[in-house]
């Protein structure tokens, strides 16, 4: 019944009551107020009134317990789902998805400023990586532990509110010397090595408005390089050069995006494969097939398509543009030379889908796939033989799809302590052979 209308119908019926020594006029409207009252206390659902009727203030308002409000299915995880994430999660990079902290292209470590003000530790069996931010007022100090190659990296940095700038660290070099005195002679060699793997790369990144910029520069020997030098009289050297100088430059909206979130930028490296021979005043030079220069941009796409308290699915997508030209190749002397020309470019892009769902206030779960399509590459070689003036011109074009790359993991949460997994395999296989997982834990503070 409506608590309402049956005070009103109360308070009608006591002041006729009351009302009955009044004069004739006084008695019949109270009499049809009390009428009124009583039907409508009689019927089972109360009718709606147009117009109250006037009646004297009560000294209490009556009090109406509020109707339960409607529980989500699931409680939404402690954070919300906008949380950073380790490394095993959003293996798929849609540029939508959370944040995950890791050294790889994307992650907060890379564009540096966006570790401010946090505190934790992270750590990476999986993968041998290992992560310290320490915020303190405006500044927060880095420390990162990674792997190059076969070699131990060392990252360190600063974050502050709208800058970061990290510098990361891997040494494998060796200066051997070498002399030997004769009654008629002095011999001397020389010898410096630089270890597959051994890098130095300065990482910048800035908030600009709504936008962010991240930069990398970078000095990679990407195999083994042994350069000598002997003097026994006459000097004879050998040189090799195996080093990749690399820049990658990206601009991205996220800290601005609400529907949709964008990144574009060119990544950009030399790539070195020389050798050169010289005894005396006598030098030779050869440039090997793996020198060349790579420019490379990419445009991504990620947007969200459902999104409720405790669940978000993103979809997306990575378009990439790789340009390779290499150096040409002239083998054989004067009129029988043989020139080689190469250079290859395609267009490459890769469609992904990613789910998350909190299942509680301690745990997420979350999947996601993708697909590499070769939408259309071209190689091209150019052969020019000076003693016979022969040229031979040979192109490949290709259109490939290659497999899907599927994953699904999870994240666990309490108080300080955040664990998350992942495992990935080919959704081609026939068996879990390839089966590969993802480990990473969280201490926050």
């Amino acid at each position: 019944m409506n608590i309402k209308l049956l005070t009103l119908a109360t308070a009608v019926a006591v002041s006729a009551a009351v009302a009955q020594d009044y004069d004739e006029y006084e008695e019949s409207t109270s009499t049809e107020a009390s009428t009124e009252a009583t039907q409508e206390e009689s019927e089972p659902e109360p009718a709606p009134v147009a117009t109250a009727p006037q009646v004297a203030p009560q000294p209490m308002p009556v009090y109406q317990e509020p109707a339960p409000a409607e529980q989500p299915a699931a409680a939404p995880a402690q954070g919300g789902l906008n949380v950073l994430h380790g490394n095993a999660y959003n293996q798929v990079s849609n540029e939508a998805a959370a944040a995950t902290i890791g050294n790889a292209y994307g992650g907060d470590m890379q564009a540096v400023y966006k570790m401010n003000g946090r505190k934790l530790v992270y750590v990476e069996p999986s993968n041998q990586y290992g992560a310290l931010a320490l915020g303190s007022g405006s500044m927060t100090y880095l420390l990162a532990f990674d792997n190059s190659e076969d070699l131990g990296m060392l990252t360190a940095g600063i974050a502050m509110k709208s800058f970061g700038i990290a510098l990361d660290v891997a040494l494998d070099k060796e200066w051997r010397s070498n002399e030997v005195n004769t009654a008629n002679n002095k011999n001397t060699n020389d010898r410096r090595t630089a270890g597959q793997g051994d890098i130095i790369q300065l990482r910048l990144g800035a908030l600009l408005g709504g936008v962010d910029l991240t930069a990398q520069l970078y000095w990679l020997t990407y195999q083994d390089e042994t350069d000598t030098e002997t003097d026994n009289g006459v000097k004879v050297e050998h040189d090799e050069d195996y080093w990749t100088l690399g820049a990658n430059v990206a601009v991205s909206n996220g800290p601005s995006a609400k529907s949709l979130a964008w990144s574009f930028g060119a990544q950009f490296y030399r790539h070195t494969d020389w050798q050169k021979d010289s005894q005396g005043n006598q030098s030779r030079e050869v440039t090997g097939d793996d020198a060349y220069i790579h420019i490379q941009p990419f445009f991504n796409l990620g947007t969200p398509v459902f999104q409720s308290e405790n669940a978000n699915v993103f979809v997306g997508l990575n378009t990439y543009l790789p340009v390779r030209i290499f150096d040409e190749i002239e083998e054989g002397e004067g009129n029988a030379t043989t020139t080689n020309n190469r250079m290859s470019f395609g267009l490459y892009t890769s469609p992904n889908i990613l789910g998350e769902m909190a299942i509680n206030e301690n745990w997420i779960v979350f999947a996601g796939a993708s697909y590499l399509w070769n939408v259309f590459s071209r190689r091209s070689t150019e052969i020019e033989t000076s003693a016979t003036k022969t040229t031979d011109d040979t192109s490949i074009i290709t259109m490939h799809t290659y497999a899907t790359q599927a994953n699904a993991g999870v994240r666990f949460q309490y108080s300080h302590l955040i664990v998350e997994a992942s495992i990935a395999d080919d959704l081609g296989s026939d068996a879990w052979a390839g089966l590969v997982g993802n480990l990473g834990v969280f201490f926050t503070f």
